[in-house]
Order: structure tokens, then C-alpha cells, then sequence
């Protein structure tokens, strides 16, 4: 193994598309709503659609359970499960 080799070992890229596991909980920020009771949370160029939030949870980070994920879509659905944050745009 080359010395290049021992130092780059570990290294990954970062995708753009991260995948989302159902019945996992993640922390997302809800960017938009998608209807009345539909958020949108963007994680890179995947979108979560999390139900269960209204204009109040508008940049705001939720704990969100994924109740479904579409990989060759880079899709998903959640539930609303709490709010854990502000927005990091308040000052």
C-alpha cells in the first residue's frame, strides 16, 4: 500500500442524494409547505415530505420518523414527531 494509499483510505465523497431508511428519525429543517398539512424537507437533492406540519413549522428542525423512501427517486414520506430547533436564520 502506498503512502497515498494509507492517507486517502477511509476517505469517501459526500452524495448529494443521500438515502433515508424507513422507521429511522432524522432532524431536517421544513423549507416549504406541499398542501395544508405537508412540509417539505430538502436533504441535499433529496426531498422528504414530512405530514403532520403547518406555516408554524416553517424553517424550523423537526425530528421526523421516515415512513417510506424511494431511492431511484431520491423521495421520501415522514411523520412528524416533534420540533427540536430554530431556524439558524434568527437572530
Amino acid at each position: 500500500m502506498s503512502v497515498l494509499e494509507k492517507f486517502l483510505s477511509g476517505w469517501r465523497f459526500r452524495t448529494t442524494r443521500p438515502t433515508l431508511t424507513p422507521n429511522s428519525e432524522v432532524n431536517v429543517f421544513v423549507s416549504e409547505l406541499d398542501g395544508e398539512d405537508v412540509g417539505v424537507a430538502r436533504i441535499g437533492d433529496t426531498r422528504l415530505y414530512v405530514e403532520g406540519v403547518g406555516a408554524e413549522h416553517l424553517e424550523k428542525r423537526v425530528k421526523v420518523r421516515v415512513t417510506e423512501f424511494d431511492e431511484s427517486d431520491s423521495t421520501g414520506r415522514g411523520e412528524y414527531l416533534e420540533t427540536v430547533g430554530e431556524s439558524s436564520y434568527s437572530g
